[in-house]
C-alpha cells in the first residue's frame, strides 16, 4: 500500500482489568503499523488504570476521565483526541485478529468507500468459540439502510472503520442516555443513509461473551433499541424505511413488556403493549409476549 494513512483506534474502558491488556495487545499485534491508540478510561477503580498505564508504547495515549457511564461520550472523546484520517473502535473485552486493519483499510481504499465493517465471532471468557446468538454474519455492501434497520446487516462496533471526515459530518455518537449502549447501532443507521458501505467477509473481530459484557449488564435493552427507532422516525424517513423502523420498534416494545410483566409492573407493560399495537406489531407476537410475561 503506497498510501498508508494513520488510523485512530479508540478503546473505551471501565473496570476491565481482566481483559483490557489483551484488547490492547491485539492492537499492538496489527500487521498494519500506522495507527495510534486512544484509551479512554471512565474512572476505573479495579486496577484497570494501572494496567493500561503499565504498557509503554509511544503509539498509545491514555485519557483518564471521571466516571460517567456514557460510552458514547467516551468514544467521541477518544476520536476527538486522535489525528488519524481513519477511525476504528474496539471494546476493551474484545480482540482484533492480527490483519484486521490491513485487510479492512486496503479494501476500503481500493473500493473508494468511506466506511465499512466485517465479520466477527463470539468467544467465552477463556477465548473458546461459542455460538453467535445473532446468527450467521452476512456481508452486505452498498446502500444498506434497509438491511441495517431490519437487522439483516449486523455491524459490530469492533469491526466499524470510517473516515474521520464522515464521522464528523455525521456528528459522531449520540450521547443521549435514552439510547445508552445502543448508540453504535444508531450511528450505523445514520452512516448507512449517508454513504455506501463496504462489508468484508473476513473474520476481523472476536467478541467476548461474559456476564459483565456491557450489553448484558443493563436491564431494559429492548426499550433502548426501541428508542433508536423512535429517533429515526423523528427524521421523517421515506415510507419504506419508516415502515421497517415502526415494525421493529413495535417488536422491541412488546419484548420490553415481557420483562415489565414478570416484574409485576403491569401499568408499564400495558403502555408498551399498546404502543406496540399502534405501531403495527403482529397479534401473534403480542399474545406471545403476554404469555411469556406471565
Amino acid at each position: 500500500m503506497i498510501n498508508q494513512p494513520l488510523v485512530t483506534v479508540v478503546i473505551p474502558t471501565y473496570n476491565r482489568v481482566e481483559f483490557v491488556q489483551q484488547a490492547i495487545a491485539s492492537v499492538i499485534a496489527q500487521t498494519y503499523i500506522h495507527w495510534e491508540l486512544i484509551i479512554v478510561d471512565d474512572g476505573s477503580d479495579d486496577g484497570t488504570a494501572a494496567a493500561i498505564n503499565s504498557i509503554n508504547d509511544r503509539h498509545i495515549k491514555v485519557l483518564q476521565l471521571k466516571h460517567s457511564g456514557n460510552i458514547a461520550y467516551l468514544r467521541n472523546t477518544g476520536a476527538k483526541a486522535g489525528t488519524g484520517e481513519w477511525i476504528a473502535f474496539l471494546d476493551s473485552d474484545d480482540l482484533w485478529v492480527p490483519k484486521k486493519l490491513e485487510i479492512q483499510l486496503n479494501n476500503l481504499m481500493d473500493e473508494g468507500k468511506q466506511w465499512g465493517y466485517g465479520g466477527f465471532e463470539l468467544m467465552n471468557r477463556e477465548m473458546q468459540p461459542v455460538p453467535n446468538k445473532a446468527g450467521i454474519y452476512r456481508p452486505v455492501s452498498g446502500w444498506i439502510a434497509k438491511e441495517v434497520l431490519s437487522t439483516e446487516a449486523s455491524v459490530n462496533i469492533g469491526t466499524l472503520m470510517l473516515m474521520r471526515t464522515l464521522f464528523e459530518e455525521a456528528g459522531g455518537f449520540d450521547e443521549n442516555a435514552e439510547i445508552l449502549y445502543r448508540e453504535d447501532y444508531e450511528l450505523v443507521i445514520r452512516l448507512a443513509l449517508r454513504e455506501e458501505s463496504l462489508a468484508i467477509p473476513d473474520l476481523l473481530l472476536r467478541v467476548r461473551e461474559h456476564s459483565g459484557r456491557s450489553t448484558n449488564a443493563f436491564e431494559y435493552g429492548n426499550e433502548r433499541t426501541a428508542a433508536v427507532y423512535k429517533l429515526f422516525l423523528q427524521t421523517n424517513p421515506d415510507k419504506e424505511l419508516a415502515k421497517i423502523a415502526r415494525r421493529r420498534m413495535a417488536g422491541e416494545l412488546a419484548e420490553d413488556a415481557v420483562k415489565r410483566i414478570r416484574q409485576k409492573k403491569y401499568s408499564e407493560a400495558t403502555g408498551r403493549l399498546w404502543k406496540a399495537f399502534l405501531n403495527g406489531d403482529r397479534w401473534r407476537h403480542l399474545l406471545s409476549a403476554i404469555r411469556r410475561g406471565f
